[in-house]
């Protein structure tokens, strides 16, 4: 049986689809420069424009437009094809320990290099999303196999029988992880607690229960109590609670006075939230490439490899702890809808209710909505630091400057500049107070969380 990657680190042999791999369970740093008699033998055709990761991570953007709902799926299924890459080319050319399964016959095989990973994309998609149309992704798959390549049509015929059982080697490690569970979710029915829309199911309630990809639980990084108070009732009626209330009935209404025009623009620019889009996971990974490719132009697959398979685990287990954070806690606090228009059911003196307050936050057809789970704590939030703290680890510098855009339908064709991986993080944070669906606390408490979450799949994946 395939082991999961947060166990102990513990060589094992494994047979998968006839093929016999070795594979231990976590992943190591990249292996130093290589010699110029190694770098030579990597291929063109891996190189820059021609980086079939590159590719392939980009084909993801639109199974997540299309998939939409939730990022604990998204990131999943990202996650598992990203990490059925890294095997791939790490089976090739050593840049590591592998992940999950690695195989030596493959070793140097570099014709194979591209249709192997072409092969292990498709079919990890093809079963991390059963839904997507198969005609797109063959339509895509046909594409990238067209693409000039060094490899002989042995050599190409390797490349597809190593990616295809690799990718299922993952598939079957992930098959009885906790994604299929349907419980449903019991609402309080309490002033201050949080509750589905009407007619809508809540999102994710049981994705905080997924087993991770690297870090240990989806429980281990969970905050303590919102403001530090001892329970629910102390918090609704402190001066704490009202001032994050108050600030977020300013600055987040639709028909704010207070929100400036660039915090108007951030908040869409990073909102996504409507199905159609990358959704706010999938901007992580469109800023991943931008960031790769200023930053190594003539990259290979060797490195970019490495880059998306940390970036989705990363991705993939905060999704997980932030959902812990929403469903599996009793501070299952409102969103500011809820708080603003029914503020006087709470014995709080400094608060006004506003039966007509609106978030910010719209639809493609410009109306004004809040996502369908808990408030605390951000997703956004907690996934933009994740992210921020993963690419850190990989380039070993948080400034990297960059520039890069946005698929929300009210920020269409804006691009945003920043200085830093921790400045986009923390913009994306406050994005949600000025789209009005988050307080403060939060994003703090996220932004914490999404660190510590790429600190242990750094640690535990390059190790």
């Amino acid at each position: 049986m395939l082991r999961s990657v947060h166990q102990r680190k513990t060589t094992f042999r494994v047979a998968v689809a006839g093929l016999a791999f070795a594979g231990v369970a976590t992943l190591a740093p990249a292996a130093p420069a290589a010699a110029t008699s190694v770098t030579n033998t990597i291929p063109e055709t891996s190189r820059g424009s021609k980086d079939h990761v590159l590719y392939w991570n980009n084909a993801l953007l639109d199974v997540f437009r299309h998939t939409g709902g939730t990022p604990g799926p998204l990131t999943r299924g990202g996650a598992i094809m990203d990490l059925a890459i890294y095997d791939v080319v790490n089976s090739i050319r050593t840049i590591g320990k592998p992940y999950l399964v690695k195989d030596a016959s493959a070793a140097g095989a570099y014709g194979a290099l591209n249709t192997a990973i072409d092969h292990a994309a498709y079919s990890a998609l093809r079963g991390a999303f059963p839904n997507y149309p198969v005609a797109d992704l063959d339509a895509k798959l046909a594409a990238a196999l067209a693409l000039p390549d060094v490899g002989n049509a042995a050599q190409r015929e390797q490349g597809k029988r190593l990616g295809v059982r690799i990718a299922k080697a993952h598939l079957v490690n992930r098959a009885n992880d906790g994604s299929a569970d349907t419980t449903p979710y019991v609402a309080t029915n309490a002033p201050g607690h949080w509750a589905p829309a009407p007619g809508k199911p809540a999102g994710g309630p049981n994705w905080g229960k997924v087993k991770p990809f690297a870090i240990s639980s989806g429980s281990k990084f969970r905050p303590g109590t919102i403001g530090g108070f001892a329970t629910p009732q102390a918090l609704l009626q402190s001066p704490e609670y009202a001032a994050q209330v108050n600030e977020i009935k300013s600055i987040g209404a639709r028909n704010s006075t207070t929100r400036t025009a660039d915090q108007t623009q951030l908040a869409h620019y990073w909102a996504n939230d409507v199905d159609g889009t990358y959704k706010p996971v999938g901007q992580q990974y469109d800023h991943t490439a931008v960031i790769f490719k200023k930053y190594r132009p003539n990259g290979s697959s060797f490195e970019s490899a490495k880059l998306f398979g940390l970036t989705s685990a990363a991705l993939a287990d905060a999704a997980i702890a932030i959902w812990d954070s929403k469903y599996e806690t009793s501070w299952d606090v409102w969103r500011p809808i809820d708080a603003i228009r029914r503020a006087g059911e709470v014995p709080n003196p400094n608060l006004v209710a506003d039966p007509n307050w609106e978030p910010q936050e719209q639809d493609a057809n410009g109306v004004s909505f809040t996502p369908n789970f808990p408030t605390y704590v951000s997703g956004h939030s907690g996934v933009g630091a994740a992210w921020a703290g993963i690419v850190k680890h990989y380039f070993g510098t948080d400034n990297l400057s960059f520039t890069a855009g946005t698929d929300d339908p009210h920020a269409q064709g804006v691009t945003r500049s920043f200085t830093s991986l921790s400045q986009a993080a923390k913009e994306k944070a406050d994005s949600r107070k000025y789209i009005g669906v988050h307080f403060e606390w939060d994003n703090a408490a996220a932004l914490t969380l999404g660190y510590k979450v790429s600190n242990e799949v750094a640690g535990t994946i390059i190790n």
